[in-house]
This record gives structure tokens, sequence and C-alpha cells, in this order.
């Protein structure tokens, strides 16, 4: 009969273990994903065997940060690849800023408004117009959507978008391939 002698890590180290293959996944969040599986079972089985001989502590810091890990295998891909999450981060927090622009807008100029006395003032935002009615009883935004208003914020959403992933690197990858 045959044991193993394998251990369970105490939940310090598979807290450490856990921490250390989350940000290894963050790093390698837009590896192919086949690939990725395969090499995350591998680092994990490799900690493990690490860790039962010198330690957990000493086992992750033989590996180095996960930045400088997922970076080698990036490496060994030998071409650049997109980060579609990146972009779609990037991509968010536009649309917000864009969101945010829009009411900063609509309140400056009901402020402005209501300084200079009341009045009704129309005005337009990406495309998109908009009536702010300032008077000492009421304030008000009105704004319609309109398909260039649409047009502008789709594109400029997108266009942060293609930026934060580097989809220039599609093409790049596709040319280097090619010679």
């Amino acid at each position: 009969m045959t044991t193993s002698s394998t251990t369970r890590p105490r939940p310090a180290d598979r807290a450490r273990r856990s921490w250390y293959l989350t940000r290894f996944s963050l790093a390698m969040q837009d590896y192919p994903a086949r690939e990725y599986r395969q090499i995350g079972a591998d680092l994990r089985a490799g900690i493990d065997a690490a860790a039962a001989d010198v330690g957990m502590a000493r086992a992750l810091a033989d590996l180095g940060t996960p930045a400088r890990l997922a970076a080698g295998y990036y490496g060994e891909l030998g071409r650049p690849r997109p980060r579609y999450w990146d972009g779609a981060v990037v991509a968010g927090l536009f649309g917000l800023l864009l969101a945010l622009c829009f009411f900063s807008y609509a309140a400056g100029a009901a402020d402005t408004l209501l300084a200079g006395g009341g009045g009704v003032v129309e005005l337009t935002y990406l495309g998109a117009p908009m009536t702010v009615t300032g008077t000492s009883a009421s304030l008000s935004v009105e704004s319609q959507v309109t398909w260039l208003g649409v047009l502008a914020f789709v594109g400029s959403v997108g266009l942060a978008f293609a930026l934060g992933a580097r989809c220039w690197r599609l093409w790049a990858s596709r040319s280097a391939v090619d010679d």
C-alpha cells in the first residue's frame, strides 16, 4: 500500500496562495483561455509542491510578482495581444465621465440662468438638444435622445474602448505572423 504525504496548507497559506493566484489571473486576463486554464492548474500544483518543501512564503517569493510572471507567459506568445477587459473598464469610465459632464453642463447652465434673473435657454450636448429653465419658482432640464447624440456617445465610448484595449495590436500581430 502506498501512502501519500500530502498535507493541506494552513488557512493563512491558502489565503496567501489564493491572493497570488488572483493577482496572476488579473494579469493574465486576456491570455487565450484554454492555455491559461492549463497554466493556472500547473502553477497551483507547482506552488503547493514548492510550499511543501520550503514553505508558502518562500515558494511565492521565488516565483516573483504575478505581473512579472504573466509578462513572461505573454512573451512566449510571440505577439502582443489586445487587452479587452482594460478597454471595457476605460470605456465604462469614459461613459460615466460623459454622463457627469452632461449633468455638470446642465447644472452650470441652470446656475447661470438663476444668477441672471431666470429664463430659458436651449443648448446642445454631444448632439442632444437640451432646454434649461430657471426661475425663482422652478428649475428644470429637459433633454431628448437623438441619433446624433447616440452616435456621438457610442463613438466616443467606442474610441475609448479601442484605445484602452490597444486594438491596433490585432493588426500588428497579423502582419508579424504573415512575414
